[in-house]
């Protein structure tokens, strides 16, 4: 019994050495940092309440914009996609389900496994997502599943009868946060996380598919334009040159990571 005991407290202070590498100061810190983003974003998101005549004239504009690059492929795309249920089915439960919990354990990966360069990424992942409130604010975007005349279906309500994700009644819940889109820009920062940080070549390549099919998604589902998820990669790099110019104290004691460190 003893023995068992002494196993169990050394793999306690194994995984708290993983989870906590500086102390359980500092996870509460970081929590309390990103559980306030979390918040803020989800308030900040109600400002666009009551701009519908703005977010559909926006909308209209983006239509307007993939036919003159001609790339609206919107309608084309979901057309395909739905002749086969089950895949239109799966794009919907992907949507709504995988999103959260990779961009979770992504940012936990890091924070456990590379702590050295948290502060850049975090900084990367905060600065990301003020761009996207900056862009809700700004220019409120409705998406194409809510303007009957795009040529685009809701899908989910469609397969599934899902008023409430059809509608988003909730006071903290904007539906006219099409551009950017953060659904995308969310899964292209965790494939380049994975990218920078693994060391595995084929783990490297693979985190890819997960953008490749989150872009799939947003579009077929009738979330998102195209331009939308184009302009959410846009902003995971334009978050990325803010977050190596932030003067964080952690960061100015060691050297931004290249990809050549990784090699």
């Amino acid at each position: 019994m003893r023995r068992v005991w002494a196993g169990a407290r050394h793999l306690s202070r194994e995984f708290v050495a993983v989870a906590a590498p500086r102390g359980g100061r500092d996870v509460l810190v970081q929590f309390a940092i990103m559980f306030s983003l979390y918040y803020l974003y989800r308030i900040t998101r109600a400002v666009a309440q009551g701009q519908e005549a703005i977010a559909f004239a926006n909308a209209d504009a983006v239509i307007a914009a993939e036919r003159a690059l001609r790339f609206y492929w919107e309608p084309w795309l979901q057309a395909r996609f739905s002749t086969f249920q089950p895949l239109m089915e799966t794009m919907i439960w992907f949507y709504r389900e995988a999103h959260l919990p990779v961009i979770v354990v992504t940012l936990a990966w890091v924070f456990m496994r590379r702590r050295d360069v948290w502060p850049l990424f975090r900084n990367w992942f905060l600065s990301l997502n003020l761009i996207g409130l900056i862009g809700y604010t700004l220019v409120p975007t409705a998406p194409p599943r809510m303007l009957p005349w795009s040529g685009v279906v809701d899908m989910a309500y469609l397969y599934r009868d899902d008023v409430a994700f059809a509608s988003a009644p909730s006071i903290f819940a904007n539906p006219y946060a099409a551009m950017p889109s953060l659904h995308f820009a969310y899964a292209l920062f965790a494939a380049l996380c994975i990218f920078v940080l693994a060391r595995r070549t084929w783990v490297r390549r693979a985190a890819f598919v997960y953008p490749t099919l989150c872009f799939i998604a947003i579009v077929v589902t009738g979330n998102h334009f195209i331009l939308d998820a184009i302009m959410g990669g846009v902003a995971v790099f334009v978050a990325w040159l803010v977050a190596v110019r932030v003067p964080a104290t952690q960061m100015q004691r060691e050297r931004v990571p290249t990809l050549r460190d990784y090699e």
